[in-house]
């Protein structure tokens, strides 16, 4: 007589788990760049001016409408400006990046929205934005790039 074994139950491990979640957050992310495909930010009226107060304003639209995005909140918004230089003769580039974060001044027009920040030099600068849409339930992150000039 044969006695059968039966299967043995494998409970699931704590890395199950956490890769579980890390697939969660990831897909999570994907949606979230997803959305933010939707919208396009602008800077518009270049060149800003440089100036350690320099205002400028921001135009927030659907990509797939081209009509503008009304009463979004700019929840965050940082400049950044990356200059190669040589630190001595003969040695390698290197990167300083300068910037800061940006103020919110208001909304002129539907989808236009005014912003202060320091804009100290001439150049290009980058705008990394995260806005809070009215028909998102999540925030949405884009970034623009503009000229400044004196």
């Amino acid at each position: 007589m044969r006695l059968l074994r039966s299967p043995e139950v494998c409970l699931p491990s704590p890395a199950l788990g956490v890769l579980t979640a890390a697939l969660i957050a990831v897909s999570s992310l994907a949606h979230a760049a997803d959305r933010s495909q939707e919208y396009r930010f602008e800077v518009v009226d270049q060149p800003v001016a440089v100036g350690t107060h320099s205002e400028f304003n921001l135009k927030l639209t659907w990509t797939s409408t081209g009509q503008p995005v009304e009463d979004a909140t700019i929840t965050r918004g940082h400049l950044e400006m990356t200059m190669p230089h040589f630190a001595h003769k003969g040695s390698m580039p290197m990167a300083t990046t300068m910037g800061g974060e940006v103020k919110l001044l208001g909304a002129p027009s539907p989808g236009l929205y005014r912003l202060m920040g320091d804009v100290s030099m001439p150049g290009t600068w980058k705008l990394d934005i995260i806005a809070t849409v009215p028909s998102e339930a999540e925030p949405v992150e884009g970034t623009a790039t503009f000229e400044a000039r004196q």
